[in-house]
């Protein structure tokens, strides 16, 4: 059994976790100030189809190399993918700044989507694997809080950037320089910890577990053998939410002229954390297919009342509803899909589902861009709401043993 696998039987909250934690607050704080990217392209005299096209071929990297991302993950353990991901995303985060060709942005845009892919794979894997196998939702959804944290902080932070000069270099390279420097000292934190099960390999399996190692199976017939099934449509459908929020939602209060979005993240993040603290064992008492299918309805619920605000007051509603739909889906959606996979590819697993969220980007991103550019925020909004409804709704009924059974589990 790997030391990893051996914490299986171990209280959850160790110094270690907490250290992680640590690390994925400062790293989303990096991934969330980039929710500002909009203005950059702005800046460069593009519009939203622009923004939108730069995003979705930025995402394709990422979509290509997902699987092999968990197989790296499986066969040399979660710190060194951590760190090195770190390091190319400030690398190419930080080199931003000093170009203008849409093409060499759109490079470097690959190359910090799939670096950032392999730091939130780690992370989720790391939060799967060191928890006991019933509580490995409540530790993905813990782990997450960092996540939130880093959501609040980074918009404040672009906010407070932007908040009077968009005209001259001199933002955009603070800018640019505060998201390098966030993943820095998170990939820092990570190098420096002595963390033997975070440098485990999971791919040598056990005597209970006596499957081939990853190096010698592909991740092609691991994922035909363990199929996750009708999750992998939430993973697609819960990345357009990421769409509208990461980088649009920014350039609807510009439109609106009230600019501001860490009113938003704010109410997000803070609604997420208390809940996710108050309801974190929801999903073994609830059920993870019913919490997935209720997060969605919330999401899509938030996202229909963003429809018509003009001040920023109003993000405060959908902010509420949107938080707590993000809270609920998130940690049960990838319990569900690395659930499916043996314990030596569970990093495959967790790649499988954050992939079909990278397709979800790549569509997401470049429809929304064109739709928004041609017929406004508005009917945008309204036909992401419809989609997200129809994929819990699709969801719900391929698990509709788990959704109606009187049992809590699944």
């Amino acid at each position: 059994m790997t030391k990893l696998a051996a914490t299986d039987h171990t209280r959850l909250y160790t110094w270690r976790f907490f250290q992680v934690f640590v690390a994925v607050m400062f790293f989303m704080t990096g991934v969330a100030l980039q929710f500002h990217f909009g203005e950059f392209v702005a800046h460069l005299g593009y519009g939203v189809d622009v923004l939108g096209l730069i995003l979705s071929i930025g995402m394709i990297g990422t979509l290509l190399v997902r699987l092999q991302l968990g197989r790296w993950i499986d066969r040399f353990g979660c710190r060194p993918t951590w760190v090195i991901g770190s390091a190319i995303t400030a690398f190419s985060v930080g080199s931003m700044q000093f170009v203008e060709s849409l093409w060499l942005i759109i490079a470097l845009r690959i190359a910090t989507t799939i670096a950032m892919a392999a730091v939130m794979t780690t992370v989720a894997v790391f939060a799967a694997q060191i928890a006991p196998q019933a509580r490995r939702a409540e530790s993905i959804g813990i782990m997450g809080l960092a996540g939130f944290l880093g959501m609040m902080v980074g918009p404040m932070l672009g906010d407070w950037i932007f908040s009077e000069d968009v005209e001259s270099p001199a933002p955009f390279r603070m800018f640019f320089s505060g998201a390098a420097l966030s993943s820095l000292i998170a990939g820092g934190i990570m190098f420096g910890m002595k963390t033997p099960s975070a440098d485990a390999p999971l791919s040598r399996g056990n005597a209970a577990s006596p499957a081939l190692p990853p190096s010698t199976v592909s991740s092609l017939a691991i994922v035909r053998s363990h199929w996750p099934g009708a999750i992998l449509l939430v993973g697609v459908v819960f990345s357009l939410v990421f769409c509208l929020i990461s980088v649009f939602l920014e350039r609807l209060a510009e439109e609106r002229g009230f600019r501001s979005i860490k009113v938003f993240f704010l109410v997000y993040g803070s609604t997420a954390i208390i809940l996710r603290l108050a309801f974190r064992r929801i999903p073994e008492q609830l059920g993870r297919t019913r919490t997935v299918v209720g997060g969605l309805v919330l999401q899509a619920v938030g996202i229909v009342s963003l429809i018509g605000i003009s001040a920023q007051w109003q993000l405060v509603l959908p902010g509420i509803v949107m938080g707590a739909g993000h809270c609920f889906v998130f940690p049960s959606m990838i319990d569900l899909a690395a659930g499916r996979l043996p314990h030596e590819y569970r990093g495959v697993g967790t790649s499988l589902i954050l992939g079909a969220g990278d397709l979800g980007n790549v569509v997401g991103f470049f429809v929304m861009g064109e739709t928004i550019s041609r017929f406004g925020f508005d009917i945008c909004l309204a036909a992401l709401a419809f989609t997200i409804l129809v994929g819990a709704a699709f969801f719900a009924y391929c698990r509709r043993h788990a959704v109606f059974r009187k049992a809590v589990a699944g």
